[in-house]
C-alpha cells in the first residue's frame, strides 16, 4: 500500500474527495455518527493497538486520510461547505452522466436496486466493519465506499429527492454534548508529545502535536507545547525560523488562555532570548568613539578645558 494514498474509484475519479467513504459512513451520518466512527478508528489505528510492523502505516493512514476527513466533517463550517458540494456532485451526475466504472458487484446491484436507501445504508455498514482490519486493503475499502456513495448520489437525484436543504436538517436541534473522547486523543498526542520532547525528538513531537491540533485547533496546551518544542529544536540547530513559529504558537496558545504555563514560560524564553540578541546587536553602537585630539579642544575643551598651569 503506497504512502501517497491515492484512490481512483467511485466518486474520487470525479476529482472529489469522499470524506465520508474514508470514515466508513453513510452520506446520511449525522454529528454524533460521524464522531463514534471516528473514535472507534482512531484507537483501532492506536500505536499500541497495531502490530509492530504496521505502525507507521497506521500513523500515515490516520494523520492523512482520518485525521483530515474527520476534521472537515466534524466543523459545522467545513461541513456545510462540503454538502454544497455534495449536492453540486449530484446535479453533475444526473445533468453529464460521467463515466465511472464500478467494480464492486455490490455497487452494481445497488444501481439497480428497487428499494436502494435501505441496501446502501445495509451495504455501507457491512463494508466498513472491516475497512481497517488489513491496513494493505484499505484503500480499497475506501474505494468500495465511495462507488456506493457514487451509486446513492445518482440514485437520488434519479429519484427527484435531491439533498436536504441544509445541514442543519441532520444535525441535533440541541447543544452538542461536551466531547471527552476527542479530549481524551488530544491528552494522548499531548503526552506523547512531551515525552518526545524530553527524548529531544523534536520532528515525532511536532508530529504528534500537529495531529492534535488537527482535531483540536484551539487547544492552548498544545500550541505552548508546539513553541517549546521549537525553542529546543533551536537551541540544538538554531535558526530564525524555529523562533518565528515559536513565537507564532506562543502567541496563539497566550490568545487562547492568557494563564497558559507552558505558553508562558515559552514566551519568557522567547523574550529572553530577543533581549540577548539585542543586547548583542547594540554593543557595537554604544562603543565610545576614538579620541582624535590629545588637548582639551572642541566647545566643550574650549570652555572649561583650558591650558594646564
Amino acid at each position: 500500500m503506497s504512502l501517497s494514498f491515492e484512490i481512483e474509484r467511485g466518486l474520487f475519479q470525479l476529482d472529489f474527495t469522499d470524506y465520508h467513504a474514508i470514515l466508513g459512513i453513510s452520506l446520511e451520518a449525522d454529528t454524533s455518527t460521524i464522531r463514534k466512527r471516528y473514535i472507534k478508528i482512531a484507537r483501532r489505528l492506536h500505536p499500541d493497538v497495531c502490530r509492530l510492523d504496521n505502525r507507521d502505516l497506521a500513523q500515515a493512514v490516520l494523520s492523512k486520510l482520518v485525521n483530515p476527513a474527520y476534521a472537515k466533517l466534524s466543523s459545522e463550517r467545513e461541513y456545510a461547505d462540503y454538502e454544497v458540494l455534495l449536492r453540486m456532485m449530484g446535479n453533475r451526475l444526473m445533468q453529464e452522466h460521467p463515466e465511472v466504472q464500478l467494480q464492486s458487484d455490490r455497487a452494481k446491484t445497488l444501481l439497480q436496486a428497487e428499494r436502494f436507501e435501505p441496501e446502501y445504508r445495509a451495504a455501507v455498514e457491512e463494508f466498513a466493519v472491516h475497512q481497517y482490519d488489513d491496513l494493505q486493503r484499505t484503500l480499497d475499502a475506501i474505494g468500495d465506499l465511495s462507488e456506493l456513495n457514487y451509486v446513492y448520489l445518482f440514485r437520488r437525484e434519479q429519484k427527484n429527492k435531491g439533498w436536504p436543504q441544509t445541514s442543519k436538517d441532520r444535525r441535533p436541534t440541541v447543544p452538542a454534548p461536551p466531547r471527552p473522547s476527542t479530549d481524551s486523543f488530544v491528552e494522548q498526542y499531548f503526552q506523547r508529545a512531551q515525552s518526545l520532547l524530553e527524548q529531544n525528538s523534536f520532528a515525532q513531537a511536532r508530529k504528534e502535536l500537529q495531529d492534535a491540533l488537527k482535531l483540536d485547533p484551539n487547544n492552548s496546551r498544545c500550541h505552548g507545547l508546539m513553541a517549546l518544542v521549537y525553542i529546543k529544536q533551536n537551541e540544538v540547530k538554531p535558526a530564525s525560523i524555529n523562533l518565528t513559529l515559536a513565537n507564532s504558537h506562543a502567541t496563539k496558545a497566550l490568545k487562547l488562555d492568557p494563564k497558559e504555563p507552558i505558553a508562558l514560560d515559552a514566551r519568557k524564553t522567547l523574550n529572553r532570548l530577543a533581549a540577548r540578541a539585542g543586547g548583542t546587536a547594540a554593543k557595537p553602537k554604544t562603543k565610545p568613539p576614538k579620541k582624535t585630539d590629545k588637548g582639551g579642544g572642541g566647545l566643550f575643551g574650549g570652555l572649561f578645558g583650558g591650558k594646564k598651569k
